[in-house]
C-alpha cells in the first residue's frame, strides 16, 4: 500500500462524468492522497458546454490544462474505458515527467491513428440521425455493466447520463513515444464477464517490456461494484 501522498487524476468513461467516481476518489483523499476527477467537456455538469467541436483533441486538452493551471506534478494518472483515450493522448501533451504512473482500469488503448470505433468489438458509435452529431447513451440492461445495479441505482445512472459528440469515438488518436516513457504503466482488465473488448489489451500489453497487467474479477464498472478494492488497486500504482 502506498505511503506518501500522491495526486492522482482520474478519468471517466463515455457519457457520464467526474460524479461516477466520487466514491472511489473519497476513499483516497481519506488515505491522504490529493484527487482530481475532472469532467471532460460536454459531458456531466458541463454538459451545457457541448458543441460539434467536442472531439478527443479538447478533451485530452481539458487533462492537459487541469494539469497545467493546477500546476500538477509527478501524477499518477488513471483512466477507465473512454477515459483511455483522452489519457493516452494528454502523455504527449505535457512536459516529461508530469506523468510519473499510468492505469488504464478496463480502458481503450489506442496505437497511434486509431480511434475508439476502430477498438470496439460492435458496431461504431454513431448517432442514430445522420444529421446530429450526438451519440446517445445506449439504454440496454448489459450483463457486465449495468444489470448489477439495482432498480434505484440504474435510475440514478440513467438519469445522469449524457448524450456524447461523435467525434470523441471517431477522431484519430495521435500518440507519441511519451506514453512509454512513463516511468510505471500498469493495465488494469475486468474479468468478471465475458470481456470482449478489453482482454485482448491485456494479453498483448504482457508481451510488452514495462507493463505490469493486473486483473480484478469485476464487472466493466469497477468503481461501482468494487469500490475499495478500486482504491486499492489505484493506490498500488502510486510513483
Amino acid at each position: 500500500m502506498a505511503r506518501k501522498r500522491a495526486t492522482i487524476i482520474i478519468v471517466h468513461g463515455a457519457w457520464v462524468g467526474g460524479w461516477r467516481w466520487r466514491g472511489v476518489a473519497d476513499l483516497l483523499r481519506d488515505r491522504g492522497h490529493r484527487v482530481f476527477t475532472p469532467t471532460l467537456t460536454g459531458l456531466g455538469e458541463r454538459a451545457h458546454l457541448g458543441h460539434p467541436g467536442v472531439n478527443l483533441s479538447l478533451h485530452a486538452r481539458d487533462l492537459a490544462n487541469l494539469m497545467r493551471f493546477e500546476r500538477l506534478r509527478d501524477i499518477l494518472l488513471v483512466a477507465h474505458s473512454y477515459g483511455g483515450m483522452p489519457a493516452s493522448v494528454v502523455t504527449g501533451l505535457v512536459p516529461a515527467g508530469t506523468i510519473q504512473s499510468l492505469m488504464y482500469m478496463d480502458a481503450f488503448f489506442p496505437e497511434d491513428g486509431q480511434s475508439l470505433n476502430d477498438l470496439v468489438p460492435g458496431p461504431p458509435h454513431v448517432p442514430e440521425d445522420p444529421a446530429e452529431y450526438l451519440v446517445h447513451p445506449p439504454r440496454v440492461n448489459l450483463v457486465g455493466f449495468n444489470a448489477h445495479m439495482d432498480a434505484a441505482a440504474r435510475a440514478a445512472y440513467e438519469e445522469r447520463r449524457t448524450p456524447q459528440s461523435m467525434y470523441c469515438f471517431s477522431e484519430k488518436a495521435r500518440i507519441t513515444a511519451a506514453r512509454e516513457w512513463i516511468p510505471q504503466k500498469t493495465y488494469v482488465v475486468a474479468t468478471g464477464y465475458k470481456n470482449d473488448t478489453f482482454m485482448p489489451v491485456a494479453t498483448r500489453l504482457r508481451q510488452r517490456a514495462g507493463w505490469r497487467v493486473e486483473e480484478m474479477p469485476c464487472t466493466h464498472d469497477l468503481m461501482h461494484v468494487a469500490m475499495q478494492e478500486s482504491a486499492d488497486m489505484i493506490e498500488s500504482a502510486v510513483p
